[in-house]
C-alpha cells in the first residue's frame, strides 16, 4: 500500500457516515428481510440490457450491459459418473458411491456460491474500470432493493480491493467510506456479515492505523448479529498492538484469568491476537495463570504450539503436552500438537525435526496420528526435502496409518516441481498400495507426472488401478494422457486416446475438444472437430473459442482467426479476452503489426487486454521495432508482476539488438518499482547479463554499470551467475581491467558455498586465467594458476586449451625420428 497511514477520521468519511441515514439504498422499512440465493433478477436484467439502438447515449445501465453482457446462469444436473472400466464393470459400493454424491453436490453448492461471488466481483470491478465507481455505484444502487447479500459482499471486497491499490489518500477514504455505505445497509436489511468479508475490511484499517474508522466499522459489524462481539474482540487486540498502546493491551490482557470452568471466546480471541503477533511478555505472564486444558479451541492451541516451537520453549510445551496428555479431552489432540511444535522450531533439518517428532511421541507414550503425520509430510514437501516425505510416507503404511488424500496431494505436489523419474515410480508404488485412500484428483495428478517423464504405460496403469479403490475414470485422466502425447507430437497415439475414452464409456469434454483442435494445421480439420463437438452436445467454452483462434493462426489461417471473434455463437462477455488472445495468437505467428493495430484499438475503447498479450507484443518484435513502442507496452501493465516480466523483455529486447544505451535510464525510471519487496528482480538480472555474455561485440561497460547499478541503487548482491555471465563477457572481449574487478566481487560477496559453488569458483577461476593471458599478463596468470585444483578435469582442459589459444604454452613438438642408415658395402 503507497497511502500513508492516516490517524485522523477523514471529512470524506465524516460526510459519508452522516449521510448513509439518507442514503437512497432502501432500508428495512422498504424491504423485506431474508437472503435472496444467487444473483438478483433485477442486477441480472441490468447486466443483460443493450446498449440502445439508437445515436443517443445510451443509460449507464446499458453502459454496463454493453461491457459485460452476463446471462443468468444455468443450472446444471448433477453430473453422476456412471463409466465402465476398459474391459468390465466395476463394483461400487452402494453405501460409499452415495456418501461421495452427497459430498460431490455440498462441494458444487459451496462452489456454485464462491464463483457467483467471484463473477459479481468481476462485474462490479469490470464496471468500475469503465465507468468509474461512482457511476457504477449509482447504477447498482438504482437496483439495491433486489441484491443479495453476495452482491452485498463483493462489492465491499472491490472497493476496499481499490482502496489498497491507490496512491491517494483522498480516494482510498472515499472507497472506504462507500464500502461503509453497503455495510450499513447490511444491516438494515438483516444481512449477516461473514468474517470472509469483513476480516480484511478490519486488517487493512488497522494497518493504516485508522483508529476512528476501525471503530465505525466494528459497530455496524457488532450490530448485525449480538455473537459476533466476541469475534471482533481478536481484531480490536491486532489494533491496540499495531498501534504499540501498552496500556490498552494490558487492559484487555486482564479480562484472561485462569478462573472459570473454560475460557470465553472472548478470552480465547485475545489469546489468539497475542500468539499470531508474538506478544512474548504479555504471553509469559499469562501462560503461568491458564489451564491449557480450558482452552476450547484447536486454532488457539495450534497457535500456541507454534508461538511455543519457534522460540523454542521445550519445557513449557512438554507442561502443557502432559496436562492434555492426561485430560479425555485433550489427548486426541496431543499428536497433531507435537507435529506443530516440531515443525515450527528453528534452526533444525527436516531430518533433525522428524527426529524431534518420534522423540516426543515416545516420550509422551502416544501414537502419531494420521493429521500428524500429514503436518510432516507437507513440512518436508515445503522444504524441498521429497525424498524424506516419501520416506515418512512409507513408513506410514508400514505401520497401518491410513495415507489420505491430502496426504498425496502433498506429495504430487511437491514431486510435480522437481520431475525426476525415480520420485514418480516411487509415489506410484505408494498408490498401489491398499493403505491408500486415494481421491480422482489424486489419481489425475498421478498420471499427468506420468505423461511429464513420457512414462504412458504408467499412466495407463493408473487408469487401471482405479478399480482397486472403487474409483472410476473420468475425461480429465484421459485428457492428462492426451496432452502428454501431443506435447511429444505423437498424434496417432493422442487419437487413439479419444478412441478409448470413448470406448470406456468416457464423453469427451471441451477441454478434450480444445486439444483435438489446438493441435491441427488444416482448416478443414478444424472444422471437422468444431462440429463433432457440437453435434455431441458439448456446449463451446471460452477455452474452445481461443483454441480456434490459436489453431487457425498457426495454420496461417488469420482471417478466420479474426473471424471467430464475428461468430454470433460467442458470447459477449468473451470478447476482451478473446480479442487478447488473438493479440497473441497474430504477434507469435508473424502478424505483429495487426495484433498492434488490434491493441490500440481495445486501449482506444478502454477495453481490459489481459497482461500476456501485452507481453507477447514485447516478446516478438523483431530487431528493428522501436524501443519506444516496447517502453509503452511495458507501461501498460497494471500490476506488478506481469510490469516486471514484460519490462526485463524489453530490456533483453534493447541489449540484443544494439539499442542499449537508455538502458540505464529505464532502470533508474523505474527504481522505486524495481525496489518493492514482493518484486524478485535478482533472477531477470541474470537473463540481461547472460544476453550480455552472448552479444557480439561483447557491451563489457554495460555489463559493469548494470553490476553498479544493483549494488549502490537497488541494495542487493548480485547473483554468482550475474558475475559468471559478467566475467565471461570480459574474457570474449579480453578486458583484463574489468574482468579483475569481477573477480574481486566473487572474493568481497557473500555468497553460498556449497559443492556447486566450489565448482563454479574452479571454472571462474580458469576464466580469469584466460582473461590475464589474454592481456599478456604472464606472471600473473602464473601465480593464478596454482590456486585451481587439479582434481576438476573440465577446469584443466580449459587452462590447457587456453595456453594453446594464446600461445603462451606451445604444444610439444614430438622429437624427430633418427635417420636409420642402413650399412653399405
Amino acid at each position: 500500500m503507497v497511502v500513508s497511514k492516516a490517524n485522523k477520521l477523514s471529512s470524506v468519511f465524516i460526510s459519508r457516515i452522516k449521510n448513509s441515514a439518507q442514503s437512497s439504498i432502501p432500508s428495512a422499512a422498504t424491504v423485506k428481510n431474508g437472503d435472496i440465493p444467487g444473483t438478483s433478477q433485477a442486477v441480472k436484467d441490468l447486466i443483460r440490457s443493450k446498449i440502445s439502438s439508437s445515436g443517443t447515449e445510451a443509460p449507464l445501465s446499458d453502459q454496463i450491459s454493453s461491457l459485460l453482457h452476463v446471462s443468468s446462469l444455468e443450472k446444471t444436473e448433477d453430473n453422476i459418473l456412471k463409466i465402465p472400466s476398459f474391459n468390465a464393470k466395476i463394483p461400487i459400493d452402494i453405501s460409499l458411491r452415495s456418501k461421495e454424491l452427497s459430498r460431490e453436490r455440498k462441494e458444487r453448492r459451496v462452489y456454485k456460491k464462491n464463483a457467483l461471488s467471484r463473477r459479481f466481483a468481476k462485474i462490479f470491478r469490470d464496471s468500475a474500470h469503465k465507468l468509474g465507481t461512482d457511476a457504477t455505484f449509482g447504477a447498482f444502487d438504482r437496483v439495491a432493493k433486489e441484491m443479495s447479500v453476495t452482491e452485498y459482499n463483493a462489492m465491499v471486497g472491490v472497493y476496499f480491493e481499490l482502496a489498497e491499490k491507490s496512491h491517494d489518500l483522498e480516494y482510498a477514504l472515499d472507497h472506504i467510506g462507500k464500502a461503509f455505505e453497503i455495510l450499513k445497509t447490511m444491516r438494515d436489511r438483516g444481512f449477516q456479515i461473514e468474517e470472509s468479508v469483513y476480516g480484511p475490511v478490519l486488517e487493512y484499517l488497522i494497518d493504516m492505523d485508522m483508529v476512528d474508522e476501525f471503530r465505525s466499522f466494528r459497530d455496524v459489524i457488532s450490530e448485525t448479529s449480538p455473537g459476533l462481539v466476541e469475534r471482533l474482540g481478536y481484531y480490536e487486540m491486532l489494533l491496540w498492538i499495531q498501534l504499540g498502546d501498552g496500556e490498552k493491551v494490558e487492559e484487555l490482557c486482564g479480562a484472561i484469568d485462569g478462573n472459570g470452568h473454560c475460557l470465553t471466546l472472548l478470552q480465547e480471541n485475545y489469546l489468539l491476537a497475542l500468539c499470531k503477533k508474538e506478544q512474548k511478555d504479555h504471553l509469559q505472564r499469562l501462560f503461568e495463570i491458564i489451564d491449557i486444558t480450558k482452552v476450547r479451541s484447536l486454532d488457539l492451541l495450534e497457535n500456541i504450539f507454534g508461538y511455543l516451537g519457534k522460540f523454542s520453549l521445550d519445557s513449557l510445551a512438554k507442561k502443557f503436552l502432559w496436562e492434555l496428555r492426561e485430560n479425555d479431552e485433550g489427548v486426541k489432540n496431543v499428536s497433531d500438537l507435537i507435529s506443530i511444535y516440531s515443525t515450527c522450531t528453528p534452526n533444525l533439518t527436516v531430518e533433525d525435526t522428524i527426529l524431534k517428532f518420534n522423540k516426543m511421541h515416545e516420550e509422551l507414550d502416544v501414537m502419531p496420528s494420521s493429521t500428524s503425520y500429514e503436518k510432516l509430510v507437507k513440512y518436508s514437501c515445503d522444504s524441498n526435502e521429497v525424498v524424506t516425505a516419501l520416506d515418512v510416507v512409507e513408513k506410514m503404511g508400514e505401520a497401518g496409518v491410513t495415507i489420505t488424500a491430502d496426504i498425496l496431494h502433498s506429495l504430487l505436489h511437491a514431486i510435480d516441481e522437481v520431475l525426476e523419474f525415480n520420485l514418480v515410480r516411487r509415489i506410484h508404488s505408494i498408490m498401489c498400495t491398499k493403505s491408500v485412500k486415494p481421491s480422482s484428483e489424486n489419481f489425475r495428478s498421478m498420471i499427468r507426472l506420468c505423461t511429464r517423464i513420457r512414462d504412458f504405460e504408467g499412466a495407463y496403469n493408473m487408469l487401471g488401478n482405479l478399480k482397486n479403490f472403487n474409483l472410476e475414470p473420468n475425461s480429465s485422466m484421459f485428457n492428462c494422457i492426451l496432452a502428454g502425447y501431443f506435447r511429444e507430437k505423437n498424434v496417432c497415439s493422442a487419437l487413439m486416446v479419444v478412441k478409448q475414452m470413448k470406448e470406456a464409456g468416457v464423453k469427451p469434454d471441451s477441454i478434450t475438444y480444445g486439444y483435438l483442435i489446438n493441435n491441427c494445421n488444416r482448416e478443414d480439420t478444424i472444422t471437422k472437430y468444431y462440429n463433432e463437438m457440437k453435434q455431441a452436445g458439448v456446449q463451446a467454452t471460452k477455452r474452445i473459442y481461443m483454441s480456434l483462434i490459436d489453431a487457425y493462426a498457426a495454420s496461417g489461417q488469420f482471417e478466420n482467426a479474426k473471424q471467430v471473434l464475428l461468430d454470433p455463437d460467442v458470447p459477449a462477455r468473451y470478447q476482451n479476452e478473446l480479442k487478447s488472445e488473438l493479440i497473441s495468437a497474430l504477434a507469435s505467428h508473424g502478424k505483429r503489426a495487426d495484433a498492434l493495430i488490434l491493441y490500440e484499438e481495445m486501449k482506444e475503447t478502454k477495453c481490459q487486454v489481459d497482461p500476456k498479450s501485452i507481453i507477447s507484443l514485447i516478446e516478438y518484435c523483431d530487431s528493428n521495432g522501436d524501443l519506444n513502442t516496447l517502453v509503452q507496452l511495458a507501461d501498460d501493465l497494471q500490476d506488478d508482476h506481469s510490469w516486471i516480466d514484460g519490462f526485463f523483455r524489453m530490456i533483453l529486447f534493447a541489449v540484443r539488438n544494439r539499442k542499449s544505451s537508455n538502458v540505464l535510464d529505464l532502470l533508474k525510471r523505474n527504481e522505486v518499482r524495481l525496489s518493492k519487496k514482493d518484486i524478485h528482480v535478482e533472477y531477470h538480472f541474470d537473463e540481461v547479463f547472460w544476453a550480455i555474455a552472448e552479444t557480439e561485440p561483447t557491451e563489457v561497460k554495460l555489463g559493469m554499470d548494470l553490476l553498479r547499478y544493483i549494488k549502490e541503487e537497488l541494495g542487493f548482491v548480485p547473483s554468482r551467475k550475474c558475475l559468471d555471465f559478467l566475467l565471461h563477457a570480459c574474457v570474449n572481449a579480453k578486458d583484463m581491467k574489468n574482468g579483475l574487478l569481477v573477480w574481486k566481487e566473487y572474493q568481497s560477496a557473500a555468497l553460498p558455498c556449497n559443492v556447486l559453488s566450489f565448482l563454479r569458483q574452479a571454472t571462474n577461476l580458469a576464466k580469469m586465467y584466460q582473461v590475464l593471458l589474454a592481456a599478456g599478463d604472464l606472471e600473473g596468470a602464473k601465480t593464478l594458476v596454482t590456486k585451481i585444483s587439479k582434481d576438476d578435469k573440465d577446469v584443466q582442459h580449459v587452462i590447457e586449451e587456453s595456453q594453446i589459444v594464446y600461445s603462451q604454452t606451445p604444444e610439444k613438438k614430438k622429437p624427430k625420428k633418427k635417420r636409420i642408415v642402413f650399412p653399405t658395402k
